[in-house]
Formats: C-alpha cells, structure tokens, sequence
C-alpha cells in the first residue's frame, strides 16, 4: 500500500480503520491455514512478510536493532554485486548517498538540501556544536530523557565556555513541556531533546518544547533515534530547527548512518569548524588551495560514507514509505495500548507512561532481576533488550497481536523475575501456549 503521497505527520485514521474492517471480512472466511483468533490488517500480513527472522522468532527489540528484511538483504547483495562487476564505481554510490539524502527528506517532510549524511547521532550534532564559539549566548538545555552519548557532547562543550541547564522528570517519571520554563532565557543557545526515551519509552510533545525554545531565541534540535520510522513526523509542522536519527532502529537500516535535517532558514548561520570532502560544494574538486563549504546541509558531512549501510538504508527507508507512517503509527499505538492493558490486568507493573500521548513505540515493564529476564525471552525465542533496570520491547509494523501472547504467556512464567503489582487479576496468559502469526 502506498501512502507515501499522504500528508506526514497524520495518522491517517481512516486507511487504519479501512485495514482493521478488511481484515474483519478476512476472519470472517479464514484460510485453511490461518492460525492467529486476532484481527490483522492485510498491509500488517503483507509487511511482516519481508523479514524472515519473524518465522520463528517474537521481535521486539526494534529500539536497539530492526529485524532484518529481505529488501535489506537484497540491497546488500546489489552493494556487493556492483563492487564485484565495477571494481570502484564511485558514481553509483554517491548516486545511491543522494537518493538516501531525497528518501529521507519525503519521509519527515523536509527538502534534500536541508538533509546531511553522518556516521552517528553524536558525531552530527558535534558537527552542529563546532559552529559555536559560546561567547555568546553559552546555555545549552537538554532533558534527563537524552541518550547519554548526547549529553556527553553538551557536557564537554563546557571546556569551550558552555553553560550546561538540565531539565528533570518529575514525581510521575514524566517530562512536561513546561518543565523547560526553568531553564530557559535570552542566554540560551540550544534545547537538545530527545523525543523518545530510550530507557523507558516516554514521549516528549516537540511542537510545545519548540514554541518554548523559540519564544527565547534559541535553536531547538531532536535526537529522533528512538521513534523515526514508527510514526509520523513533519519537521516543519512540529517547530524543529535540527533533527538527527539512525537508520539501524525503526528506519530498518543498518548501523553506520545517521541522517540529519537542519532547517534550511538557519543553514546560513552555521559554519561548521569540522569538514570533509563530502562537505565541500564540489567533493570532486581535489583542491587543497581552501576550504570551500558545501551551500546545503552537505556542509555537515565529512568523509567517505559507509556504502553499504547507505544501500541498507537507503532500502528500509523505501519499505517504510511503501506502506506511510500514519498506518505504520497508528499499528503501533494499538499494539501498545493492547500491551499496556493486558500488563496491568495480569499484574505486572510498566515504567512507560499511561497516556498514550506520552509514549512512543516502546513499552518498558519493571523487573525485578533483568539480567536473567531478558535471556530467558531470548531461550523461548522472543528479543528484546534492557535498560536502567527495564525489560524493554518496542513495536514495529510487523508486531502482531500474537507477539502480544507470546510476551504475557512467558512473563507469566518468569513472575518471579518481575516487578508485581499490589493487585492482579486472574492470569489469561496462562492457560495455554500462545499461537504464532504465519
């Protein structure tokens, strides 16, 4: 289903609600073959179909590594077979690094010269923190929520003369958009926030922290790595100056490229004291006379990309918009809310909030011994990953309502690992072995 034309940044209700009615009149006459009692889309059936992993195992460890799919692997191959075939064929590649550079720019809303290609999340936004001597304007603002990689980078721009402003979650766990209030005057440079919290899902509401970062002039950059790919975002609707995200997550790509929008209205004020040849105007001109800054967002690369994690990609990004972020977003939100209340029936406890305008694709559920937890899904051959004490799973397109089973039916064997709640309702995960969704 293609909805790539639709407008991002909707959920597009309607083309999910057409999904769940189609898929209706589908269990209404099932297949001979079919095995999952749940309700799933065509589009959700057609999707999963590309990643094999999902034959036989539960997937939920999108937030760490996407599984992989056949368009990757096949990319992968044609990567391979075009260095086989042409020995260097370097026009190819850079052809293939502008197509990641328009592909992505579709996918948030945003235009090709506003898009640069990095290495990591942290190296781009170094890119952007290079720009600044801190003279003026020194207060950098970021969230407790932010990877630690990232505040790492604000915290050593403190050697440079920065002002480092943190903003805290409150008694909930949460972080309020008016929580920001504190830390903000006319002597901030940047807000660096992350959108998604790696550690427990938590969602930040952008287009509010964006007004606040604006109404005092200062530049209001995302780390989007934890939730581009599983809803819609329009950079320009949600108020962002500088967005960054790796394509290894919820993109489906492959580690070794991070992607970056830095609005086009902004790209003048910024001279980046880092470059490379790929961030020069013309990279084929080998001169060594002077540095001659790129005119778009190219200023922000340096070196030789990583090829083949450009065809990677380059073809998950495609997969996504084959199928638009608003079906994509609004699968997911059901999953979460389907998971989110069979936890609280069966009493175990989440460190994700309830409100499902605060979390994004994640649900995190407290543990109580982790570090035995997580391998033992991994022996009844469900992934997922860990983090500050959390057992983490995070949904994706190809999630069913039967990794939902699947989950609960071995949480509920492995109680004595996980945090309980004070009160508990009759376990119906416990009854019999969940089935699988072909």
């Amino acid at each position: 289903m293609d909805t790539a034309g639709a407008a991002v940044g909707e959920l597009v209700p309607e083309l999910f609600a057409k999904q769940l009615e189609d898929a209706l009149v589908s269990q209404a006459n099932p297949s001979p073959t079919s095995v999952s009692p749940h309700t799933i889309p065509g589009d959700v059936l057609a999707f999963r179909k590309h990643f094999p992993t999902l034959a036989t195992k539960v997937h939920l460890a999108s937030n760490s590594k996407a599984a992989i799919s056949d368009v990757v692997i096949e990319a992968n191959r044609e990567y391979l077979e075009s260095w086989r075939v042409g020995g260097a064929p370097w026009d190819l590649w850079v052809a293939k690094h502008e197509e990641l550079r328009a592909a992505f720019a579709d996918l948030i809303g945003a235009e090709v010269e506003e898009i640069a290609v990095c290495f990591s999340a942290t190296q781009a936004l170094a890119m952007i923190a290079s720009c600044f001597d801190w003279k003026s304007r020194p207060a950098v603002v970021f969230d407790d929520y932010s990877f630690p990689s990232v505040t790492h980078l604000w915290h050593a721009q403190a050697t440079r003369g920065a002002q480092i402003r943190r903003v805290h979650p409150d008694s909930n766990q949460e972080i309020l958009p008016q929580a920001f209030d504190e830390a903000l005057d006319d002597q901030v440079r940047l807000v660096s926030v992350s959108h998604v919290c790696y550690k427990n899902g938590h969602r930040l509401d952008l287009p509010q922290v964006a007004q606040r970062a604006h109404e005092v002039g200062a530049y209001f950059m995302v780390d989007d790595y934890q939730s581009c790919g599983s809803r819609p975002v329009n950079v320009r609707q949600d108020g962002i100056d500088v967005l960054v995200t790796g394509t290894l997550k919820y993109l489906l790509g492959s580690a070794g490229v991070t992607l970056m929008y830095v609005r086009k209205e902004i790209l003048g004020d910024l001279h980046p004291a880092f470059t490379g040849w790929f961030g020069q105007e013309d990279p084929g001109n080998f001169q060594v006379e002077r540095h001659i800054e790129a005119g778009d967002a190219r200023k922000f690369q340096t070196g030789t990309p990583a090829v083949p994690a450009v065809y990677d990609s380059l073809a998950g990004i495609n997969l996504i918009r084959s199928y638009g972020l608003g079906p994509i977003g609004a699968w997911i939100d059901h999953l979460t809310a389907t998971l989110m209340a069979a936890l609280e029936s069966e009493g175990f406890v989440v460190a994700t909030p309830q409100d499902p305008a605060k979390r994004g694709p994640a649900v995190a559920i407290r543990c109580l011994d982790v570090e035995r937890a997580v391998p033992e899904l991994a022996k009844r051959d469900i992934i997922v990953t860990s983090r500050d004490g959390n057992l983490r799973t995070a949904w994706h397109y190809y999630n069913t309502p039967d990794d939902i089973d699947a989950l609960m039916y071995a949480l509920n064997e492995l109680r004595s690992l996980m945090v309980a709640a004070d009160r508990c309702s009759v376990g119906a995960f416990t009854k019999a072995s969940p089935s699988m969704t072909p």
